[in-house]
């Protein structure tokens, strides 16, 4: 602290240094106990000092011995002064060449020890309160962090139950039991305490549970990844007749023949991503699956030419159903084999993603089943293979009965399908159609809103539950309109308008559909909030709106409750 030289406090103080002596004087502080108490707490000074201590004594010796040389009266006469009279300046002079080293220095450590005496006060104290500063901070950052983690924690949970398309409705008591299956079923069966029993016991006890529950489970193993031919054991029921797994990447080919063993009665077996089936298990599964008629297929890349043919000699007479999808090993001549051996049973059939089948035009000839209700053709190799003229003979043979037709991304398709196979064949009696159910036309970019116009005005279609445009880009408002006029706006279920770019808000002002639930309108641009709220209040039951790309929806969009909204740029988590 400052303090001024020339105030006058009454006590007789005089000199640049005799306020602080005094001070300690009065107050009974030693300034060599100080002194020591410093060296005390700085040990690694101690040293130093008295070094210090030793040379400054030395040097008032000299000083003073020269001093008594020179004069030796006029030191006498002098020193009494010094001590009656400190403020004059030949006296000062002569003090300071004499007593003032040693002096100057004990004075330095007394202001020193003074203000380190009240610096560690202030210092205590400050530290105290910048420790209990900072645990309250510690403690605030913790809970921050508990606040942003279990946030988190719900916006992921709120972002699964989206794309799971979950209502947010309480689950029930099967519901839970089959997700705790599935979630550890994988760890119930690994270590070193696995029990070889234990599926064949949870297969027992889940003995009666219903095949679409059974189904569920299967669908949830299949999406953990967890079914393999361990957890394949739940599925080895006598009574088996229908059986869909979605992932069978971990099933080897031992487990399709104990599937085959232990479910002789399976008519309906569908198999996805069945990278591991070979040559044996199909022929094995033919062979013992006396009842199957209905089979599908994707990713049986092991499964060789020959094969195939032995495989559809086996199912003559008996296979209705045959889907088959992302194989480079399905050749013109299997599809051959398959048309002359089961063509007067086949009900439906699909193609998707085959490298080698090059020659369609050949179904026209072998689809002559009454009864025929299915055709799926998607993604061909080769765009040439797939033109109108194929798919016009195909509806001219099939076209009354068919119930589901899938073309995608056939691109050399034109109107010409619309008019002169869809108007012509699919119109039915009196130009209601009432066996079509879904419609997909998904990346067919030659078409255009004419022909559909035509085919929609055309054609009643009172039963069609599913309509995709997907990617049709050239498609505009009048075929959408037209569709929404048309009777299936009283049966229909899903609609897929995703990227239909052309599209403006003016054919969701006449969308009135009593039984729409899902619609896909991602990337079409005209979406926005006053859309949405039109869409919400016209279809009463509609429980899921899929709006990706669709920048203009927003959060301010009054969605109705109930209505899950999937994709909407704001909800980021």
């Amino acid at each position: 602290m400052y303090r001024s030289r020339n105030r006058n406090r009454g006590n007789n103080i005089k000199g640049p240094n005799s306020a602080l002596t005094q001070f300690l004087q009065e107050e009974g502080i030693s300034a060599e106990s100080i002194r020591q108490r410093w060296l005390e707490t700085h040990p690694e000074e101690k040293s130093d000092s008295e070094t210090q201590d030793k040379i400054t004594e030395e040097t008032p010796e000299v000083e003073g011995s020269s001093n008594v040389e020179k004069d030796n009266s006029e030191t006498e006469e002098s020193t009494p002064n010094l001590l009656q009279s400190s403020d004059e300046d030949g006296s000062a002079d002569e003090r300071s060449s004499t007593v003032w080293p040693s002096a100057k220095r004990g004075v330095s450590i007394e202001q020193d020890s003074d203000e380190e005496e009240y610096d560690v006060t202030d210092s205590t104290r400050e530290r105290s309160i910048t420790i209990e500063n900072d645990k309250e901070s510690e403690l605030k950052m913790k809970a921050r962090t508990k606040r942003v983690l279990k946030n988190r924690k719900k916006k992921r949970r709120r972002a699964a139950d989206l794309l799971n398309q979950r209502d947010g409705e309480v689950p029930s008591l099967q519901q839970l039991s089959l997700n705790i299956i599935s979630k550890n079923i994988s760890t119930w069966g690994s270590g070193k305490d696995k029990d070889q029993h234990l599926f064949s016991h949870l297969r027992d006890v889940l003995g009666g549970i219903s095949s679409n529950n059974l189904n569920q489970l299967a669908n949830a193993l299949s999406k953990n990844r967890a079914l393999n031919d361990d957890t394949l054991q739940l599925f080895l029921k006598t009574d088996l007749k229908s059986l869909t797994f979605y992932d069978c990447s971990k099933i080897s080919y031992e487990g399709y023949k104990t599937l085959a063993i232990f479910s002789p009665h399976l008519e309906e077996l569908s198999l996805q991503m069945c990278g591991q089936l070979n040559n044996e298990a199909l022929l094995y599964i033919a062979e013992k699956l006396t009842k199957l008629t209905s089979l599908k297929l994707d990713g049986p890349f092991l499964i060789n030419e020959e094969t195939w043919d032995k495989f559809f000699e086996i199912m003559k007479g008996r296979l209705q159903e045959f889907h088959i999808s992302n194989t480079h090993r399905f050749t013109d001549k299997n599809l051959g084999s398959l048309l002359q051996n089961c063509h007067g049973e086949l009900l439906s059939v699909g193609f998707s993603r085959l490298d080698s089948l090059f020659n369609y035009s050949i179904l026209p000839q072998y689809l002559t089943n009454e009864r025929f209700h299915t055709l799926a053709i998607e993604y061909p190799y080769n765009e040439e293979d797939v033109t109108d003229e194929v798919i016009i003979n195909i509806l001219g043979q099939v076209g009354p009965s068919l119930k589901c037709l899938r073309l995608k991304q056939c691109d050399e398709l034109t109107d010409s399908v619309i008019v002169n196979g869809l108007t012509a064949f699919l119109s039915g009696t009196d130009n209601v159609n009432s066996a079509l159910e879904v419609l997909e036309l998904e990346g067919l970019d030659q078409l255009s809103s004419d022909s559909l116009v035509y085919f929609f005005s055309q054609t009643s279609l009172p039963s069609l539950k599913r309509c995709s445009l997907m990617r049709c880009i050239e498609v505009g408002d009048d075929a959408v309109t037209e569709l929404f006029l048309n009777s299936a706006r009283d049966s229909l279920i899903n609609l897929n308008l995703n990227s239909l770019k052309n599209l403006t808000a003016t054919p969701f002002s006449v969308l009135k559909c009593d039984n729409l639930e899902t619609i896909d309108l991602g990337f079409v641009r005209c979406i926005d909030d006053n859309v949405m709220e039109t869409l919400c209040n016209q279809n009463i039951k509609l429980r899921l709106i899929e709006i990706f790309g669709d920048n203009l929806v927003t959060k301010d969009a009054n969605i109705k409750r109930g209505v899950t909204v999937l994709g909407r740029q704001s909800d980021s988590i």
